[in-house]
């Protein structure tokens, strides 16, 4: 690829027929290729590199992207895609076993047919209520003997495979052996990190206990994006777009993103509300538990009481927040000057398994 002048570029975007997904439950607003060529005659040659997943036409978020990794200078080189795109792939990977344990619930690299049944659940149930229940809870209300099934060894070569292909349709770029290997090293050190992430059941992360349309309420700061697959819908006490417009969420933002996360309503088994008399039937998609956890990881970033109305979360302690919820805080760090007899009890299983894997890190032999 050669280097992209992003700057006088006339971009014209209007709805793409047809294009709702779960990421994008309003759809996506796109620039096709005659109006590209139309409004930009002496760029026409840009308009295949910049639709970086070949669907014939530039998406807003694609451009944005661009802009966004070109800089202040405006030009877009093929060095900062890559590196732009290795930096996301290997976020991807560290995030693709943090998910592996939001199914492995006693963390030891193993998961059973109550596993399978619990992620099942948590993944088509917005509702869903039971993140910080453990394997025997789960059993037992699911009146099932539980047996083992597999190992992460499959979902690790699956996330590679997902990555290429987002790296490829998203970013525009092909993995190399070389940054497949730099990707794989990602998953290696983010399995060892788990040796020392001791929270399980309600000290769990909330990436690890709540159901996806509760944790996307949580975390979603794009309009009408979810940030991981889950519901979405308009909600009118606050935009998620505000940190982006605005640099900052307020206190009442902040109260109202909790309220959408918590309460929602009951869905019958096609997805439609249930309606008693013509109202919805109120439902809660998070305990009252995760309800006080949440306050608790925004307070202790703010240093302002949650009940007071004179506190706002800027955009770098939204960062910080956002690393509290997914459990991620402190991970850059959290191996160093680790040993072998750190390891806690709870996470002996786990540490036996990458030793017979081969995955376990020299340090901690």
């Amino acid at each position: 690829m050669s280097d992209i002048d992003l700057r006088n570029l006339k971009m014209e975007f209007k709805y793409i027929k047809n294009s709702e997904t779960d990421f994008n439950p309003e759809g996506v607003s796109g620039c096709d290729k005659e109006n590209f060529v139309k409004n930009n005659p002496n760029a026409k040659s840009i308009f295949k590199e910049l639709d970086f997943n070949k669907d014939g036409f530039i998406s807003e978020q694609e451009y944005n992207m661009a802009i966004n990794i070109a800089g202040k200078d405006g030009i877009l080189t093929d060095k900062e895609k890559n590196n732009y795109c290795m930096k996301q792939m290997k976020f991807f990977a560290r995030r693709g076993i943090d998910k592996w344990f939001k199914v492995d619930r006693n963390r030891d690299g193993l998961a059973s047919n109550v596993e399978w049944r619990g992620w099942e659940t948590c993944n088509t149930n917005g509702k869903y209520l039971e993140g910080a229940m453990s394997n025997n809870e789960l059993a037992q209300k699911y009146n099932m003997q539980e047996v083992n099934e597999s190992d992460i060894q499959a979902w690790i070569d699956g996330e590679i495979e997902d990555l290429k292909k987002i790296a490829k349709e998203q970013y525009g770029v092909e993995l190399s052996q070389k940054q497949i290997i730099e990707i794989k090293k990602e998953q290696m050190k983010q399995l060892n990190t788990w040796l020392f992430k001791e929270g399980d059941g309600k000290d769990a992360s909330f990436y690890q206990q709540l159901n996806l349309d509760a944790y996307t309420r949580l975390m979603s700061t794009e309009d009408g994006e979810a940030c991981c697959g889950g519901d979405i819908c308009e909600f009118s006490g606050f935009s998620p777009s505000n940190l982006k417009e605005n640099g900052r969420y307020t206190a009442g933002e902040m109260k109202a993103r909790l309220s959408w996360a918590e309460n929602s309503y009951q869905v019958d088994d096609n997805g439609k509300a249930v309606k008693i008399n013509g109202q919805t039937v109120p439902s809660k998609m998070m305990t009252p538990e995760q309800v006080q956890q949440y306050k608790e990881i925004v307070t202790s970033v703010t240093g302002k009481p949650w009940d007071s109305d004179d506190w706002e979360v800027t955009s770098e302690q939204w960062i910080i927040i956002g690393e509290k919820v997914n459990g991620t805080y402190g991970d850059e760090t959290r191996l160093e000057g680790k040993t072998r007899a750190d390891v806690p009890e709870n996470r002996q299983a786990l540490l036996r398994f990458l030793e017979e894997k081969g995955w376990l890190y020299e340090q901690f032999k």
